[in-house]
Order: structure tokens, then sequence, then C-alpha cells
């Protein structure tokens, strides 16, 4: 019954920080806020009797993962920019396709979701991770390592985009009090 009671307190944590994620305007807030969201989450893992699991959530997701999120988030000096109310069509179609997709998700947990535990226990130790990822998934976890070098590459060529122009330029002509064209100066 405890179990419960700690399972229902952290799956309405995680789903209202995941809901802070989605709708706040302020990229810092959400970041935190998925922190937040996977600490919840290794709390379940916990319940689930994977520590290992819990523990590499810690680490990799709410460690690793979301200093690289801040430290892209800082890198880009992202600056809060009010928009007019201008596209009510875009809104609504946003608000009526979210409502649908929430509807279809319940429909499908109602319909097909397993109410009862699966027979065999729940095992998630080093070993089997291992053997599962570097088997089994080599291909998908190569394919995600190359997608997030290719995030960071990305930020950082958006972290660029703001360098001032009159400092990439390396040579100008300096004027003479006078008027005269003076010699080239190199930086």
């Amino acid at each position: 019954m405890f179990e419960y009671l700690i399972f229902f307190v952290f799956a309405a944590i995680a789903i209202i920080f995941a809901l802070v994620v989605v709708l706040h305007r302020n990229a810092v807030v959400g970041a935190l806020s998925l922190v937040v969201s996977f600490f919840s989450l290794a709390v379940m893992y916990v319940l689930l009797d994977a520590p290992f699991l819990a523990a590499l959530q810690v680490i990799v997701y709410a460690g690793a993962i979301m200093v690289l999120f801040l430290f892209v988030i800082m890198l880009l000096n992202l600056q809060h920019v009010q928009e007019a109310n201008t596209r009510p069509v875009q809104k609504f179609l946003g608000y009526t396709s979210a409502a649908a997709f929430l509807i279809t998700i319940v429909y499908y947990i109602l319909k097909y979701a397993a109410f009862t535990a699966p027979a065999s226990p729940f095992r998630a130790d080093a070993h089997q991770i291992g053997v599962s990822l570097f088997e089994a998934y080599v291909f998908p976890f190569e394919m995600v390592s190359i997608l997030l070098l290719a995030a960071i590459v990305g930020a950082m060529l958006l972290s660029n985009r703001s360098i001032d122009t009159s400092e990439s330029i390396s040579t100008e002509v300096m004027e003479q009090p006078d008027g005269e064209s003076g010699a080239e100066v190199t930086r």
C-alpha cells in the first residue's frame, strides 16, 4: 500500500513537471523542470526493483545530459521575446491536434493496457543491460551518439551567429585627420 502511495505521488510530480517543460516559455525553467521529472522517473525505477536503472537515470540523464542542455541554453543566450497573438488558426489547430492525440492515447491505453503483473520477475542488472545494449541494440546506440554529436555541433554553429562582422574584418583603412587615406592596419 505504501508503494502505491509513493508511486502516485512521484507519478503526479513527473507529469506536472513534464507539463511545465512543454508549456513554460523560459528554456532554463523548462530544463530544470526536466531534471525534476527525471528524478521522479528514477524513483519509479527504484519501485520496480531496478536500482541500477535508477542510478543510470540520475547520473546520465539528470546529471550529464541536463548539464549539456543547460550549457547549450546558456551558450545560445536565448532572449525572451513576446509575440503578438496574430496566428489564431495555428493556435486552434495546435490545440485540436493535441486534444486528438490525448484522446487517442487514452483510448489505446484503456483498450490495450495490461492491468496484471507479468509472470516473470523484472531483472535489470548491469550485465544484462550491457549485453543487450552492445549486442542487440548497438546500431541504435551508435545512431543516438551521432545524433547527440550533431546536436552539439549545431548548437555551437548557432551560437556563433551573433558575432559582430566588424570583428571579422582583418584589414581596414584608417583615415588621417586631414582626410587622407592612411596605411592598412591588420588586427
